[in-house]
């Protein structure tokens, strides 16, 4: 395997790294933005299912993604055989955070406050986040290894 091409596989997972970390935030600022127009009467329910399960469609396309990108670069990763299934549990996690659990919470009018489908949610996105860096990871060790 090219350095290269080990650079873009390590470069690529942390770009998705970070962009998931930042997820949080923007949940957050979509949840306070329609509590307000609900609040003042500017949106209705059906914006915020309708919202949350366009998210949960594109979300679950990405994780489907990441599971088949996942697959093709283990074997240039050097992780051991537990490493794999903990990473591969922990994409598992994240798209049932973003498809089934998404969904969920899409029948649930927003709230300002923790509810479970925010910490089911949290808990597997924390698992997804975790895996994701861990195979960043791997890769950059089999990248530091070719210099």
């Amino acid at each position: 395997m090219p350095r290269i091409a080990l650079w873009n596989m390590f470069f690529g997972f942390l770009v998705v790294c970070i962009a998931a970390a930042a997820g949080p935030v923007i949940a957050n600022e979509l949840t306070n933005s329609f509590m307000t127009q609900l609040e003042t009467g500017t949106a209705a329910g059906r914006d915020w299912m309708l919202t949350l399960q366009s998210s949960a469609h594109g979300h679950m396309n990405l994780f489907g993604i990441l599971h088949v990108i996942t697959g093709v670069t283990m074997p240039h990763a050097r992780q051991s055989h537990r490493i794999r299934l903990i990473v591969t549990s922990g994409l598992s996690a994240g798209v049932v955070a973003m498809g089934p659990l998404m969904l969920w919470r899409s029948y649930l009018q927003p709230a300002r406050n923790i509810d479970a489908s925010g910490i089911a949610i949290g808990v597997c996105l924390v698992a997804a986040l975790l895996a994701l860096v861990t195979h960043a990871a791997c890769l950059w060790q089999a990248f530091a290894r070719r210099s």
